[in-house]
């Protein structure tokens, strides 16, 4: 019981006196930062001053929507932290698709497509592009265009070719199909919890090479 008291006593000097310092340190005698704690630490409720932003010497960045943790409870949400989904449009035109609305939530979540392919209804897969409407393969391969992006607040999908347009590869009856096509879109939905907000794009020229040497800054936030 002894023991205790002095090791208690030991820490509250160690406290008072880092105190002095500026800054205060728990089970350290040596704290590096304002509140150095070595060990466990249990609080009801923790505020965050202007999360997302770093200290003025590089420190870490910490965001969430609020001046706080937030905490994720399994029983209570309604969805995961990582979220796998598979889209399927089936009906699709032979131009492809200009902008589909997923309904999901672009501020609560982050979506990523990571995969994706385009075949006939049928799920035949003898599927090749065209670069006009001739049904006639002009041996012009378009760019394909397929991305999920943010639009009036939730996850939009596009997924098409530029300069070109899918269709079936049959030349006999029926004809060639222009919009009849299945595309299945793989989907990753991370829900927000703390992470860094407006990360600018990135552009760099390679400028010929195979970019094995080349060297760019770290991006921001990373």
């Amino acid at each position: 019981m002894k023991r205790k008291i002095y090791i208690t006593i030991i820490m509250c000097l160690g406290i008072f006196l880092n105190a002095q310092k500026g800054k205060v340190g728990v089970n350290t005698a040596n704290p590096t930062e304002t509140l150095d704690v070595n060990g466990k630490t249990y609080t009801n409720s923790l505020y965050l001053r202007n999360p997302g932003e770093p200290t003025m010497t590089g420190g870490s960045f910490l965001a969430t929507s609020q001046n706080a943790l937030q905490l994720y409870d399994p029983a209570l949400e309604s969805s995961g932290l990582f979220n796998y989904l598979k889209l399927t449009l089936t009906g699709v035109p032979g131009t492809g698709i200009t902008d589909y609305d997923t309904k999901i939530d672009a501020t609560n979540f982050l979506v990523i497509l990571h995969n994706y392919s385009f075949k006939l209804n049928d799920g035949n897969t003898s599927v090749m592009l065209d670069y006009g409407d001739n049904g006639v393969n002009d041996n012009k391969q378009g760019s394909p265009d397929v991305v999920a992006f943010k639009s009036n607040g939730t996850w939009h999908i596009r997924a098409r070719f530029t300069d070109s347009r899918m269709i079936a590869t049959n030349t006999s009856t029926p004809s060639r199909t222009y919009n009849n096509f299945t595309v299945d879109l793989y989907l990753m939905a991370y829900r927000r919890l703390i992470e860094k907000q407006n990360i600018n794009d990135i552009n760099d020229d390679l400028g010929g090479n195979d970019g094995s040497t080349k060297t760019i800054n770290k991006p921001s936030g990373f």
